[in-house]
């Protein structure tokens, strides 16, 4: 009897902790965040992760470093420069062949499994002025595809009609969902001096920044210029972050993140595994919840939910580090 009363005891304490993280979560994301979405969020639908990608290129590109456990670093060696239009077209492929395969599921079986998405857009473009940004370094068309099929409105800078031109005024301040891809996009091409929405087109030069040394440089033209002074602008007016699969390693984003999120911007992060460098660029942060996979049916929750609290970690029942269960919290 007591062994029985002490297992449910230990059950409402538990049940309690996870209640108590809830009420952490949606009172951080009262004010409608930006989101901050990254590969992590869609390899769940069969999208390549920079790993694979990595093993792409091994096999592929002649004297590219069997050993290498860092694309950013390795594309920066001076060797791959004269390779990068192979390179970038060999990303292309790989990440074009799986969006489409997404496009054909959706259209042919639109599964639960892309509800989460619908759902998280919809939720936060529920109040005025129905505004929800996404900054995401992703070139999949994932996002649009969910949200052509949900019926919900979304700008990324063209007019979604072929040989469109970028323009920077065509992220409205409500009714929409801006998505800023600041590294390109999957059906972007170089036509004429200009970089033009198409379809797929096996013609013409894509255009998505590479990880590497000509990231930067690249990031000076339009319109990643544009994009990249309008993440900055979503991010310095942020009242909160949510952050889907994005590990903190890209230096276009997570500089500007960092003193926002220092500073008490609140933060939650969702993702199947929390990088090195998603620990060491949140521990100064005032106010987070980290949530990553624990054991099957089970989640690793570390957080903090104010600037006088201490840091805590406790494993909760239930996958809320995936996008489709996180939901049910918010």
């Amino acid at each position: 009897m007591r062994r029985r009363k002490k297992q449910y005891n230990d059950y409402l304490g538990m049940e309690e902790q996870k209640d108590n993280i809830f009420k952490i979560i949606q009172t951080q994301l009262k004010n409608p965040p930006v989101i901050i979405w990254g590969s992590g969020a869609t390899i769940p639908f069969g999208l390549p992760s920079m790993g694979t990608l990595t093993e792409v290129l091994k096999n592929n590109i002649a004297d590219f470093d069997k050993e290498c456990e860092n694309l950013e670093v390795e594309l920066g060696k001076e060797k791959y420069q004269g390779k990068m239009p192979e390179i970038k077209r060999l990303i292309w492929d790989t990440v074009s062949q799986k969006d489409e395969k997404v496009l054909d599921e959706i259209i042919n079986d639109y599964s639960a499994k892309y509800k989460g998405i619908e759902l998280l857009a919809k939720k936060f473009i529920d109040t005025h002025p129905r505004l929800l940004n996404i900054i995401t370094t992703n070139y999949d068309r994932v996002l649009e595809h969910v949200l052509a099929y949900s019926g919900i409105p979304y700008s990324d800078g063209f007019s979604g009609k072929n040989l469109s031109i970028f323009s920077e005024n065509s992220f409205p301040s409500e009714n929409i969902v801006n998505l800023i891809k600041v590294h390109g996009s999957l059906n972007w091409f170089l036509l004429d001096g200009d970089i033009r929405y198409l379809g797929k087109n096996e013609n013409y030069e894509p255009q998505i920044i590479c990880p590497g040394r000509n990231k930067f440089q690249e990031a000076y033209s339009s319109p990643y210029r544009e994009l990249i002074q309008k993440s900055d602008s979503y991010i310095n007016n942020a009242m909160s972050f949510l952050v889907v699969g994005f590990g903190f390693n890209d230096e276009h984003l997570t500089p500007k993140i960092r003193p926002r999120v220092k500073m008490g911007i609140p933060i939650i992060v969702i993702t199947k595994t929390i990088s090195e460098s998603s620990f060491k660029e949140l521990e100064q942060a005032e106010r987070y919840v980290l949530m990553e996979e624990a054991d099957a049916n089970k989640t690793r929750v570390i957080y903090k939910e104010n600037v006088k609290s201490s840091k805590k970690e406790l494993i909760i029942e239930g996958s809320y580090w995936s996008l489709n269960n996180f939901i049910e919290i918010i």
